[in-house]
């Protein structure tokens, strides 16, 4: 199994885009372009990748615009500087593109978590004729903080002021509330995981980062209100197999019904829709070490059934 770095200039006209090919043993049976999330970057998902590399899968993710190694090696963490958030989804198009034409015969497949998983939903209603399935985790639905913040309009006068000072108190406005289930919590970031290892080691990474330009979180409660509206779905490829899971402590997901508000949407528009809920669990359901090898088997198994 091999790992191929992979640059390209990002649709912003400022950065350069940071990817990563991972290759199986032998011959690849599909393509999974994988989708980080929020604040974060895609070596967090080395697990993951591993286990779809064994299962016979190339992977194919980047770090996106501000976040993990192209920011960080832009001096530009937490400065995405993308003028709406159809960038990152430019982005994401030309990665596929290039993963498209390394295996052009292969089936394409699309994996996205949190804020990866909205980009996920924007990019199959965008362009997503030619994926053959969608997996999304830690999926984002009813989200208060964000409803809430698109129709501010101290909010948007703010932003539209200057995009790219410090997010403030408006990155706390839009993720308020999200300890409130948990009992007696260590921190404002332990939503995240079950695992308090899992937090930490989140709260530590030096390509992660929470510390953003407002225009990162308008592009994101924009991105929310477009995946959100009620034609999203119609949008999706309706022939398209969709697996939505997430954990049932999610605030992200409003604690799992979020995530079957989604799963009725796609229905409603034909999409072969499957669902699973972890009891118990929070954000990272496939970083939680006592749980993540039955997530990602379980994301295996499904796409077993659709190549099959």
């Amino acid at each position: 199994m091999s790992i191929r770095e992979i640059s390209f200039p990002s649709a912003n006209g400022r950065d350069t885009v940071k990817a990563w090919a991972y290759t199986p043993l032998g011959k690849p049976r599909g393509v999974i372009q994988l989708i980080h999330g929020y604040g974060e970057h895609s070596r967090r998902y080395l697990h993951m990748i591993g286990k779809f590399q064994a299962a016979g899968f190339v992977v194919y993710a980047d770090d996106h615009i501000g976040h993990g190694k192209t920011g960080y090696d832009g001096g530009t963490l937490g400065d995405p500087h993308s003028g709406g958030y159809e960038t990152y989804l430019k982005d994401e198009k030309q990665l596929h593109d290039i993963a498209a034409a390394d295996y052009p015969a292969l089936p394409y497949l699309m994996f996205g978590h949190s804020w990866g998983s909205m980009l996920a939903r924007a990019y199959a209603a965008c362009y997503g004729e030619d994926l053959t399935a969608l997996m999304l985790c830690g999926l984002c639905s009813q989200w208060k903080g964000c409803e809430e913040a698109y129709e501010n309009e101290e909010f948007r006068a703010v932003y539209e002021a200057d995009p790219y000072q410090p997010a403030g108190p408006w990155f706390g406005r839009v993720f308020s509330g999200m300890t409130d289930r948990i009992a007696n919590p260590n921190g404002p970031s332990d939503w995240i995981a079950n695992d308090p290892r899992v937090v930490a080691d989140h709260g530590s990474d030096m390509f992660n980062t929470f510390d953003t330009t407002l225009e990162l979180v308008w592009d994101f409660v924009q991105l929310y209100h477009f995946i959100e509206n009620p034609q999203w779905a119609e949008k999706v490829p309706s022939r398209l197999p969709v697996y939505l899971i997430s954990g049932d402590q999610d605030p992200c997901g409003n604690y799992g019904e979020g995530l079957y508000h989604v799963a009725n949407l796609l229905a409603r528009s034909g999409n072969p829709v499957s669902v699973k809920a972890y009891s118990g669990y929070r954000h990272e359901i496939h970083n939680e070490p006592e749980l993540r090898d039955e997530v990602e088997e379980g994301l295996i198994r499904f796409l077993d059934g659709v190549l099959s």
